[in-house]
């Protein structure tokens, strides 16, 4: 496509006044229409739809049924009443499902004058074929209506189904094909390469103070996609894989500095299943505009192996948090290592580490990268695993000792490196009065933890403590350094700190 797709935005509220407001952020954002949920409007609001206007974005009139994932009533004379309310209004475009809103078809099928302009949605199951969808895609209508599929899609299928057998789009168009789940950004990010005519956001990411919850967790902010299509839409891209990730942080950090710095770009959180959707994404990926990822729990030893080179902090670490697509292969490298001896160097400039052996829990890829960063400093470590044969693996190779649980003494410098704490992973029993005391300082890899246990561990005998915030900023610097050729100032630093991480 010649021209970028329309960007519109998806505005949750559930009053008029919360949408007027939220088309304000949206055009603040950089949209081109709104989208009004009527389904979600209370039903004392709907009767207050006149008030949107004017409007200072086009707007489109949505009632989503039940049925296709929606709120609203999947009756057809139910839906008629409403939508023939919508359609007298001044909105641009009327969404009309034709499972359901088959007679309206051709009452609002002109699409000319100061007719709505119609955007025929159909949100089908997982299982629907893609002879099928294409059916969807192919289907007749009058001109200038617009043809919108959403599906629920995984890696797989998309890679073996969907991309060969529906792309490229402008076959179809005006039309927009979105999926769900794990692969509903990637395609909304590409939007603009696969030819859709428009692309459903949320608001921009720092509309307001409180989090955003977009209608579709697939939506990505609307202030990003414009950045992105302001460059001409095909890139570059980044992102951050892992399973679950939809506690990261990662995109808004990186956002954060694309747009401070002018640099053009996208980057992405994908929630990537198995390690063999990881692997079988690696080439399409870097075929569709990536230059690199970050990857997070549970595929950080994976990602090493899935590499055509490794540096020299991902060999030591036996593990990678960084992959580059080059030319001529995949480069892998750690950038946990430098975040975690940066801290430690800082720690230890403070007075608030002497140097002592640290204690670190766990024994997976963070605490890998902790080892491997003791070891670069000359410091000993101290392993506790529930694992003793996966503790003495790691000592072994860095050097380090064990700790049964019995045996364990406090430290000075506690490190935690399990996932344990973030939301959906399972907790972890640790003996505080033998691990931390009152001069303990405990360093946790998990960031705006959802079960505070550790900090109510720690600070209940007298201890310190300090959530990951500060190591996901500065191993996101170093991987930035590496795509960008130089790391965000350290003011930029330190506004991720406090505008994403809420940390001072």
């Amino acid at each position: 496509m010649s021209e970028p797709p329309v960007l519109i935005v998806t505005c949750p509220g559930r009053t008029i006044d919360r949408v007027r407001e939220e088309i304000r952020q949206a055009r603040a954002g950089g949209a081109d229409a709104a989208e009004v949920r009527i389904d979600r409007l209370l039903p004392e609001e709907r009767l207050e739809l006149p008030r949107l206007f004017p409007s200072p974005l086009p707007l489109v009139a949505t009632l989503r049924s039940q049925s296709e994932g929606g709120e609203g009533p999947t009756d057809a004379d139910d839906r008629a009443v409403c939508l023939r309310s919508a359609g007298a209004l001044s909105f641009r475009y009327l969404d009309l499902e034709p499972a359901h809103d088959l007679a309206l078809l051709e009452e609002f099928g002109d699409s000319h004058g100061a007719a709505p302009q119609l955007i025929l949605s159909s949100h089908v199951v997982e299982s629907t074929s893609s002879v099928d969808i294409r059916r969807l895609l192919e289907q007749p209508r009058r001109p200038g209506a617009i043809i919108k599929v959403v599906l629920p899609c995984s890696f797989s299928r998309l890679w073996t189904d969907l991309v060969p057998n529906l792309f490229p789009l402008d076959t179809y168009a005006p039309c927009v094909l979105h999926t769900t789940g794990p692969t509903g950004p990637l395609l909304r990010a590409w939007a603009g390469r696969l030819g859709m005519y428009a692309v459903f956001a949320t608001l921009p990411e720092r509309a307001e103070s409180s989090p955003i919850t977009p209608v579709e967790p697939s939506q990505i902010p609307v202030d990003r996609l414009r950045q992105l299509f302001a460059s001409g839409s095909r890139g570059p891209f980044y992102g951050v894989v892992g399973h679950p990730i939809r506690h990261t942080r990662s995109p808004a950090i990186h956002s954060l500095w694309l747009a401070a710095e002018g640099r053009p770009g996208l980057y992405l959180g994908l929630d990537v299943p198995t390690a063999e959707d990881l692997a079988d994404s690696l080439a399409p990926l870097a075929e569709g505009g990536f230059r690199g990822l970050n990857v997070t729990h549970p595929w950080k030893q994976v990602a090493l192996s899935m590499a055509t080179r490794a540096g020299p902090a991902a060999e030591s670490a036996g593990c990678a948090n960084t992959l580059t697509f080059e030319p001529d292969g995949i480069t892998a490298e750690n950038t946990d290592v430098a975040a975690v001896r940066r801290r430690l160097d800082e720690l230890r400039d403070s007075g608030t580490w002497d140097g002592s052996p640290a204690l670190v829990i766990g024994a997976g890829g963070a605490a890998r990268s902790a080892l491997a960063a003791l070891a670069s400093l000359g410091a000993a470590g101290v392993v506790l695993a529930r694992r003793p044969e996966a503790a003495d693996g790691l000592a072994r190779e860095y050097g380090a000792v064990t700790a049964g649980i019995d045996a364990v003494r406090p430290a000075r410098l506690v490190i935690h490196a399990t996932p344990a704490g973030r939301e959906g992973e399972e907790s972890l029993a640790v003996p505080w009065k033998q691990v931390v005391g009152p001069g303990s300082y405990v360093l946790d890899f998990v960031y705006a933890p959802s079960d505070r246990f550790l900090e109510r561990g720690a600070e209940g005998v007298g201890a310190r403590y300090e959530d990951g915030s500060r190591l996901l900023v500065y191993q996101a610097a170093e991987s930035y350094a590496i795509w960008w050729g130089s790391a965000p100032s350290a003011e930029l630093q330190e506004r991720a700190l406090r505008e994403v991480m809420c940390a001072a």
